[in-house]
């Protein structure tokens, strides 16, 4: 199985949403331009991971200041993004549905938790839904707050700290 993983590209944003259009339910999913702009924010932390020959998985990322509260993450991404945070926040994961179970997403994260320790960043944080907890703490991750509504679904705040 031959698998790439390169930065993203704003040329590559129909296909980014191509994907999230295939992983999540409609009320889930980010429309076009939410994703352009997260794009656009920090380009060097996004990724797509592609394999035969498409683009079947992203993510994007953040630099924010030591955030740890549902009411800090609910703030548009261009007031939390600080080019001087230091702690790196995954914004978004997404591998089409038809790809899940083949290590995807979890390569896309390690090749962003690995970006982020090169960038000396000693937190990498997201929020997430249950349905993906099993997922996240097979990777060595930890809840550090309680389930709360964000983005109209429950969700917790997820860490993994670097030494």
């Amino acid at each position: 199985m031959t698998v790439e993983i390169r930065s993203a590209e704003i040329k590559d944003l129909d296909s980014i949403y191509n994907v999230e259009l295939n992983s999540f339910s409609e009320d889930r999913q980010a429309d076009k331009e939410t994703l352009r702009k997260r794009i656009e924010l920090f380009l060097q932390g996004c990724f797509v991971l592609i394999y035969k020959d498409e683009i079947v998985g992203f993510c994007t990322g953040l630099l924010i200041d030591d955030l740890k509260t549902q009411e800090d993450f609910e703030k548009h991404d261009q007031i939390i993004h600080n080019p001087n945070g230091s702690v790196f926040y995954l914004r978004s994961l997404a591998v089409k549905k038809k790809y899940w179970g083949k290590g995807f997403g979890k390569m896309l994260v390690e090749k962003q938790t690995e970006f982020a320790k090169n960038l000396g960043k000693k937190h990498y944080r997201f929020t997430a839904a249950r349905d993906v907890e099993g997922f996240y703490r097979k990777l060595g991750f930890r809840i550090i707050s309680d389930y709360k509504k964000f983005h109209g679904i429950p969700q917790a705040i997820w860490e993994k700290t670097f030494n």
